[in-house]
């Protein structure tokens, strides 16, 4: 009986670990299935922190730097590139890469038609690369303007300024530099441009009424109409 109650109870003992670990490999001396299963597992938990990022601490952190370097920058966008980068290099490198990767995150939400066609008002015509200049330009003005830039466009005719005047072209990524000079070496994420089609209903820029239907306020200001 003692034996019998001896093997019955590792039994119960070895299902239950089993059950603890969701039915795969309890052998952690078997590196082949531990790799194997950790996708699986992990997918879930990746996709939830994704769609939970826009309420995450890093945020508020993210948003700080901005608003703290766009003050003491006196509103002058390439300034504020420079104190921003200043700022990081205080930073450690992992601190940078997430500065970076909330950036990416913010820079793709703005990937819209109804942004750009704001832009497209504002200078008359806004090339791809005028666009990611102007993504950036917004995101510098601080979590305000473009919060509401997003939910509606036209309320940046209240703030934003030109190309020219707001120097969107230095409204720039500055933590790959900043990382390159704390470590000296490469930065570990992609900084090239969005790619494919932007979120949202495209505009007409050859039909000025109705840019002006869409964007008035804007359009009030940039392109002199009544």
């Amino acid at each position: 009986m003692i034996t019998k109650a001896a093997t019955i109870g590792s039994i119960v003992a070895v299902l239950a670990l089993l059950s603890g670990c969701g039915g795969g490999s309890t052998v952690k001396s078997a590196p082949g299935p531990a790799v194997e299963s950790a996708p699986a597992q992990s997918a879930p938990e990746a996709t939830k922190m994704a769609n939970a990022v826009p309420n995450q601490p890093e945020d508020a952190s993210f948003w700080q730097l901005i608003d703290e370097t766009r003050k003491a920058a006196g509103n002058d966008t390439g300034r504020q590139s420079e104190l921003l980068k200043d700022r990081l290099t205080e930073l450690s490198p992992q601190s940078i890469v997430e500065f970076a990767r909330t950036r990416h995150r913010l820079d793709r939400r703005a990937y819209t038609w109804s942004l750009w066609g704001a832009a497209s008002v504002i200078e008359d015509g806004c090339s791809d690369d005028c666009f990611r200049d102007f993504r950036g330009y917004v995101i510098s003005l601080g979590r305000g303007p473009y919060e509401r830039a997003l939910r509606n466009p036209d309320s940046l005719a209240s703030v934003a300024q030109g190309a020219e005047a707001g120097d969107w072209e230095n409204a720039d990524n500055v933590a790959p530099d900043a990382y390159s000079s704390v470590t000296g070496g490469d930065f570990p994420l992609d900084d090239s441009d969005l790619s494919g089609r932007p979120r949202g209903t495209p505009f007409d820029d050859n039909n000025t009424a109705a840019l002006v239907r869409r964007y008035p306020q804007l359009a009030t200001r940039f392109r002199n109409t009544n």
